[in-house]
């Protein structure tokens, strides 16, 4: 298995393979960028390209690229390996293919796969759930796109289905597709259309559900989150708009099921929604990696400016240029398209709001507008756009600008604040660093550079390896790190490869750190603090020892034990 890592490795680089994600830039020997795994406007994110590895010195994560893919596209490992596997044009034997389709995992989706087929074909044979799409101007064409289906009324027909086909109860419920009852289990979804939900990669890994019955509560039902979906990193319909908005290079996001499916029949296939929940980061960064602008369409009640506000505050951090799409009272782009057609709703999409001009429709007094406003404009990244509209906001509302701007700068002290603390809590730079023992991390450092393909001297790690054993480490992460670099041969891509996220981020930072202006008289000195703090322990020891001696009034053991005392002490002089 390791050889095949190696072998894709090899032929990638990870600077070329990052960069098709985010934009990288030179910074001396390392590339530089905004990390796409936590918000920020300053560059902590660096690339080495001698060894092959990330760090972010903003929140920690560090890695080499099947970490970087895995996190950043949230593949399973299987999944990353067959796609980088691809791109470097290493054939996976399939002997190997099914071994790593082993698991947890794999099993979940092939489950959602054959559950998707059987709600499917129960929508073929439910009049009753075909006449329903029917008055919700859903056609045949949009039924297929969206891949819908019916959940039967009988209590156990998924249940049963499933067990059929082999599939064991705990998995069926890890999946969320069961419930247990006083008579045994039932299916969570009973008499509803479902829609599935897809990942960016075409795999169905949940399920929603709205009822046919308008008596049934609740109106709509989502698949519990698993660990193979998490509602907070989805967007439905995603895996349909995404060419769409890169070709159109902009998204419309909107909220809910009928109000995806609807204006895509409609041509406006750029199109999204989060799945029942709020807007999250991990939506905004979802988006940023297909588009720099987007349209929120929201309803134009209170419940609908709140949740536009929230989306607002989360694109605009994530560096997207918003504008609002207000709906006329009691319309939805669902319904609206359905009684007006494509022109009227394109007519919309032709008159969005800026983000200033969004404020103004809200009720309140100037002075909570304002505020409101303010707390917004606080989270774009970009200096000169929050200028721009402190302007418009202080023209809109006439007030001076001097004042609105020293609101502004309050807010965004007392923001950097929380998010310090929070930054503190999580991680500090050289959090994973700084702590430790030095002379142990120094080791580590001088077997980092001396097993790097970049001054690879393993001669020198040879004599490291020969002189300081385990134990020698106090620290248990470095002790485990240190186990990790003698078990991986002196390769260090393998070394990163078995190593734990802690430990992955503790080598990927140390790895950005200058090498040593003196390295054999630096392991000159770790190696005699090492030896010197290896006694001090034992000395301790031998000192417990003593009393234990002394209470059992052992002279001959006491004897023996001071002997040691004076060598152990001997060699602490020396």
């Amino acid at each position: 298995m390791r050889s095949v890592l190696e072998e894709i490795k090899s032929r990638l680089d990870i600077v070329e393979v990052i960069s098709a994600y985010i934009p990288l830039s030179k910074a001396g020997q390392n590339y530089r960028g905004l990390c796409p795994f936590h918000t920020e406007k300053t560059p902590s994110f660096m690339v080495s390209p001698s060894r092959q590895i990330y760090h972010c010195f903003g929140c920690g994560s560090g890695g080499d690229v099947f970490t970087f893919l895995i996190k950043y596209e949230n593949l399973s490992f299987q999944e990353a390996m067959d796609l980088l596997a691809k791109k470097a044009g290493v054939t996976l034997k399939r002997s190997q293919k099914d071994a790593l389709k082993k698991g947890e995992r794999e099993t979940l989706l092939n489950l959602h796969r054959d559950a998707l087929l059987f709600y499917q074909q129960s929508l073929l044979q439910s009049p009753e759930a075909i006449e329903y799409l029917r008055r919700r101007g859903i056609n045949s064409e949009a039924q297929r796109l969206f891949s819908l289906g019916y959940a039967p009324q009988m209590a156990d027909a998924l249940f049963s289905h499933l067990k059929g086909k082999g599939y064991e109860l705990e998995t069926i419920k890890k999946a969320g597709l069961v419930s247990s009852g006083t008579k045994g289990y039932y299916d969570t979804f009973r008499h509803r259309v479902i829609f599935p939900i897809f990942d960016l990669r075409g795999e169905v890994i949940a399920f929603g559900g709205r009822v046919i019955d308008p008596k049934d509560e609740p109106k709509y039902l989502n698949s519990k989150e698993t660990p193979i979906f998490n509602k907070g990193s989805v967007l439905y319909g995603l895996n349909l708009a995404k060419e769409s908005m890169k070709k159109l290079k902009y998204a419309i996001l909107t909220e809910g099921y009928f109000d995806v499916i609807t204006p895509h029949m409609h041509g406006f296939s750029n199109t999204a929604a989060p799945l029942g929940t709020a807007f999250t980061q991990e939506h905004g960064r979802l988006i940023k990696r297909f588009v720099e602008d987007v349209v929120l369409v929201f309803d134009a009640d209170p419940a609908g400016l709140r949740a536009a506000k929230n989306a607002l505050g989360i694109l605009l951090q994530c560096g997207l240029n918003v504008k609002v799409l207000s709906l006329p009272e009691g319309e939805d782009p669902d319904s609206l398209l359905r009684k007006q057609g494509k022109e009227a709703f394109g007519d919309l999409l032709s008159k969005t709001l800026p983000l200033v001009d969004f404020f103004m429709l809200q009720e309140g007094d100037t002075h909570s507008i304002a505020r409101d406003a303010l707390e917004v404009i606080s989270k774009i990244p970009d200096s000169i756009l929050q200028g721009h509209y402190v302007k418009l906001l202080s023209e809109r509302l006439k007030i001076n600008e001097l004042f609105i701007r020293e609101e502004l700068r309050k807010m965004k002290n007392a923001s950097k604040l929380r998010d310090t603390n929070i930054q503190r809590q999580n991680y500090t730079p050289e959090g994973l660093i700084r702590s430790r023992p030095r002379e142990e991390i120094y080791i580590l450092q001088l077997l980092l550079n001396f097993l790097s393909s970049d001054s690879y001297q393993p001669e020198k790690a040879e004599r490291i390896f020969d002189s300081v054993s385990e134990e020698d480490f106090e620290d248990l992460l470095l002790r485990s790190i240190f186990k990790k670099m003698k078990n991986a041969l002196m390769d260090y891509n393998a070394l990163i490869s078995e190593c734990e996220e802690e430990e992955r981020n503790f080598l990927t930072e140390l790895s950005f750190k200058d090498e040593p202006s003196d390295a054999e008289k630096l392991l000159a000195d770790c190696l005699n603090r090492l030896k010197n703090k290896k006694t001090q322990r034992l000395l301790h020891e031998l000192q417990d020892r003593i009393k234990e001696a002394e209470l059992k009034k052992d002279r001959e053991l006491l004897r023996t034990i001071q002997l040691e005392q004076q060598r152990l002490l001997g060699l602490k002089r020396h």
